[in-house]
């Protein structure tokens, strides 16, 4: 391997000819690009390994592992399992051996001990911290205890083990916390492990999932409005993305009350000082978790409290997350360079950055909300498994005057449909795959607000939600569709059929 001499970068343009001299290759491995989507239009030999077609073959940049249909994926970690082992994968890699450059970089959502091993025998560098790190900060709980030794503190809350509703109820009166409650798991995605608690009855619901954690947090119940916002915890400092907003629970796009479904960014979601409070909390946060060797990407929720104007820190995900597209396909991105280039760089030993860390942030505060943009997350709403009949294709769309969708251009850059009546819509699921509740059907980008001051979709966001719906249809399962589902979630119970 050719040991590189080590660079200073001076500017923002040092860094953008810097990825695109590149020669290392960076494999981005999970089940969609979604996360990182366009990162290949800013780095040279950047790839994706995906399990799901999102571009019919479209896309130059996407390796696609065909699923065998040999097992149901459980998780995410699974699927990336599969794809770094694939036959595909390997020769990839095999065609590198011996090539004149450093081992080949490697980047997940979501991984494991596991695929840490499978990547050491592949001789790919993770661009990540270890796993244990990982697993440990992206705790709930610990979470909350970081902030308080950052002092970016959380709504008031209180940690403990519940077992019955009056215990619940004797644990928040401690604290003062009044008796509408939210409490929350220590892992848990998109909202699937909150839980508004207002009565026993709502208890009840999802007292076995409470019972069953050995700690959870119990948060006073606020009136407020969630952010989100990605920063980069670094040798040089902690850099810090603009501020979104958070589009949470809306009945049409999730099953879930307090689920994720999308958000926005413009300059009239927040005040000047509410982003400069979130600007200081995140870079204290980033600081905070650097000291204890977590190093680079990171998204942080924020609650403001509307009675009050608290700014609560709500949630902290260690690692690419929902909303990394949206920040770095940002107009303000376009402007400068992805937030994810600095996650890059932190783990490059051969180059040392001479940016000023507060001169970035500042120019986020300053010009982070450029434009108006939106990202809206479709997931499947019914409890009944079904087959897709019809999806639409990934790429440019205009609305109709009819509220239907008009296809533009098929394509794999969100940056293509940036007028005020286009969006970019990016398929996840296709015809003939099975639709699960809380399965994600598509994601769509637009650049006008679609929500009101209450937080509902307004007829801007119903009209653009409706029309990318309609766009999917589903039918019930036959028979041997349903026996086979049945099969392969009880192997067991197979005689020769598909375990």
């Amino acid at each position: 391997m050719i040991q590189k001499t080590k660079q200073t970068l001076n500017s923002i343009s040092d860094i953008k000819n810097y990825f695109a001299r590149n020669e290392v290759p960076h494999y981005f491995v999970s089940a969609s690009n979604f996360n990182l989507m366009d990162m290949h239009r800013w780095v040279q030999g950047w790839q994706n390994i995906n399990l799901v077609d999102c571009y019919d073959g479209r896309h130059p940049q996407v390796i696609l592992v065909e699923d065998d249909h040999s097992r149901v994926f459980e998780s995410i970690e699974e699927i990336n399992s599969y794809l770094l082992t694939s036959e595909k994968a390997r020769g990839l890699f095999a065609d590198k051996e011996g090539a004149d450059t450093p081992p080949g970089r490697v980047i997940f959502l979501f991984f494991n001990e596991a695929l840490e091993r499978i990547c050491q025998s592949l001789n790919l560098d993770i661009l990540l911290p270890k796993n244990a790190l990982v697993r440990e900060i992206d705790s709930k709980i610990v979470t909350t205890e970081i902030g308080n030794q950052a002092k970016v503190m959380s709504v008031p809350n209180v940690l403990g083990k519940v077992s019955s509703y009056a215990e619940l109820c004797r644990l928040a009166k401690t604290e003062g916390l009044g008796d509408r409650l939210v409490v929350q798991s220590a892992y848990g995605d998109s909202g699937k492990t909150t839980y508004f608690i207002a009565s026993q009855a709502d208890y009840q619901r999802v007292a076995e999932e409470i019972e069953a954690e050995d700690v959870v947090k119990v948060m006073r119940w606020v009136r407020c409005s969630g952010t989100a916002i990605e920063a980069c915890a670094t040798r040089w400092g902690t850099f810090v993305g603009p501020l979104l907003t958070e589009v949470i629970g809306i009945d049409a796009l999730t099953p879930y009350a307090g689920g994720w479904c999308g958000n926005e960014l413009y300059a009239s979601a927040f005040t000047d000082d509410i982003r400069r409070q979130v600007m200081a909390k995140s870079q204290a946060m980033g600081d905070a978790l650097y000291k204890r060797g977590y190093r680079g990407y990171f998204e942080l929720d924020f609650l403001i409290d509307l009675d009050t104007a608290a700014v609560y820190l709500g949630e902290l995900n260690a690692r690419i997350t929902g909303i990394s597209a949206m920040t770095n396909m940002s107009d303000f991105t376009a402007d400068t360079i992805p937030l994810f280039l600095f996650h890059l760089l932190e783990y490059d030993p051969g180059v040392d950055l001479a940016l000023d860390v507060n001169v970035f942030n500042q120019k986020v505060l300053s010009d982070g909300a450029m434009g108006t943009a939106a990202q809206v997350i479709l997931k499947y709403t019914e409890k009944k498994l079904k087959i897709v009949t019809s999806a639409p294709i990934s790429g440019v769309y205009v609305l109709g005057a009819d509220g239907t969708l008009v296809l533009k251009e098929a394509g794999h850059h969100r940056r293509e449909a940036l007028a005020e009546n286009e969006a970019y819509i990016l398929r996840i699921m296709n015809t003939g795959e099975y639709a699960y509740k809380g399965g994600d059907l598509a994601i769509m980008f637009l650049n006008q607000v679609i929500r009101t001051p209450a937080g509902d979709l307004n007829p801007v966001g119903v009209r653009w939600v409706s029309a990318l719906k309609n766009r999917f249809k589903f039918r019930n399962l036959n028979q041997e569709e349903r026996s086979l589902v049945e099969l392969m979630h009880n192997p067991a119970s197979s005689k020769g059929g598909r375990a």
